[in-house]
């Protein structure tokens, strides 16, 4: 008899691991759209977009060996890398030596820099009447409320959930992206939704971004007409009015939705133009990110900036915030004591730290969390913070931590020691063993040996069919 245990899976993070991974012609439909290309051209890190930029306007191939020698030698390697990515990303081509732009890209990034080509692409400006009354003031407090409901939700603030109730489409994207799970008490926070709360304000919408478009996947809609649109949204102007007019149905049911998010404006007296929120259009643009935290800052982001939490060797915590969103965060994983109007008081406890560890925190993540919010006077320190507490929550994650799941196979009821002795005897050999009890004759092996023990156990069948055990299911 064997049994399999443990098992993994793994997603795409990035915006740059979901475009490798498209096939061919769906990237060169993506390519024919100039505000696509602009915006990966955006996304791109520098040494890539000057590699970009230098070839852009030459028809005719280069040698690879002539690109490396636009760096100092000590850069090559850096640079033969970047050429790499951008060749995974199809937006360069090499044979024999030579590299080329992809041509698609080539053209349309040109049009994107000068005017030219289907300039609809970075959308249609509404020509009606508008209430004068929106202004990127008025969208950023908009965009903030609705994106801090997600993130106050999140961390099981069920009094705010209810005064601001969250659509399915946003759980659907929630649970997908494993942020958040369904427990015995509703939705819960994961280890992944720990991870995205530390993450700043454009990694956050990247992420559900991404988890969007696996969900367009499975309903059935048009990958790349989803991936443009969400492209030409992140190339849109802050606070200018564009029309629906012109949308396909799948566009307009995705503004429904974004709108859930705070990535997009709609009044609802007049449903004919949308706006993009400074949420979406800071993603490629550092020009909006100013405007982004001087128009309309997050109470997450705010003191995060300055540091509002002071930790003393006794696992006291200082949380100098009046944010119900940071106060729930640390309700996460710290026995709140106390509550002022700028103040919160608790402490770091066992039974507090070992709740957050059921949920899938580890303890690096609130030692990050701790650091990275620390106040201007601890940050001062070296280290930030007392080594007492981090060795302390790490001896508490290591309570917990003291069997570690992998995927085996368990043999038993040999029927005769010998055979026993000779499995054993092969599993050693090729380094399989994870545990035996050769009395008993019980004997546990790797996933990748348990093929070589069966192929063991046809040749033992064969000679002696009687007198042999039945092969593992």
């Amino acid at each position: 008899m064997a049994t399999q245990m443990g098992s993994e899976e793994e997603f795409k993070t990035t915006i740059a691991e979901y475009l490798e991974a498209l096939p061919t012609q769906f990237c060169q439909r993506v390519f024919s759209s100039p505000a696509a290309c602009l915006a990966i051209f955006r996304l791109l890190p520098t040494v890539g977009k000057q590699l970009i930029m230098s070839m852009l306007y030459l028809d005719a191939p280069l040698q690879l060996q002539d690109v490396s020698q636009w760096a100092k030698p000590e850069h090559q390697r850096m640079v033969k890398a970047k050429v790499h990515q951008l060749r995974k990303l199809q937006l360069l081509a090499e044979d024999a030596g030579s590299v080329w732009l992809n041509p698609i890209f080539r053209e349309q990034l040109r049009n994107a820099l000068t005017g030219g080509g289907d300039f609809s692409s970075f959308g249609i400006p509404y020509t009606g009447p508008r209430d004068a009354r929106i202004d990127p003031k008025r969208l950023a407090k908009y965009a903030d409320e609705r994106w801090e409901a997600v993130l106050h939700f999140m961390v099981g603030r069920s009094a705010h959930d209810a005064a601001t109730p969250l659509s399915e489409s946003v759980r659907d994207v929630l649970r997908m992206s494993r942020l958040m799970e369904d427990g015995p008490m509703g939705m819960q926070i994961t280890n992944s939704g720990f991870q995205f709360l530390l993450q700043n304000a454009a990694s956050q919408v990247w992420t559900v971004l991404l988890q969007y478009l696996r969900l367009a996947e499975l309903q059935n809609m048009d990958v790349v007409e989803v991936l443009n649109f969400l492209f030409q949204l992140v190339s849109l102007q802050l606070g200018r009015a564009y029309s629906v007019e012109a949308l396909t149905r799948n566009q307009r049911k995705m503004l429904g939705e974004l709108r859930d998010f705070g990535l997009i404006f709609q009044d609802e007296r007049d449903e004919r133009a949308f706006y993009a929120t400074h949420l979406i259009t800071s993603l490629t643009s550092a020009s909006t990110q100013s405007t982004e935290r001087s128009t309309g800052p997050s109470e997450l982001t705010t003191s995060s900036e300055h540091g509002y939490i002071i930790l003393e060797t006794n696992c006291r915590i200082y949380a100098y915030t009046n944010s119900p969103l940071q106060i729930a965060i640390l309700n996460l994983f710290v026995h709140l004591v106390s509550r002022f109007s700028n103040l919160v008081t608790g402490a770091i406890t066992r039974d507090g730290v070992r709740q957050a560890l059921m949920h899938g925190i580890t303890a690096d993540q609130i030692i990050t969390f701790l650091t990275a919010n620390a106040h201007p006077q601890m940050q001062n320190r070296t280290p930030v913070l007392p080594v007492t507490v981090t060795d302390q929550i790490r001896l508490w994650e290591q309570e917990r931590n003291r069997l570690h799941p992998t995927q085996a196979h368990f043999y038993r009821e040999f029927g005769q020691r010998q055979y026993f002795e000779r499995v054993y005897r092969y599993a050693l050999d090729i380094g399989v063993v994870l545990w035996a009890n050769a009395e008993k004759q019980q004997l546990v092996v790797t996933r990748q040996g348990h093929a070589k023990i069966a192929d063991l156990f046809k040749s033992q069948r064969s000679t002696n069919n009687a007198a042999n055990p039945q092969p593992p299911a």
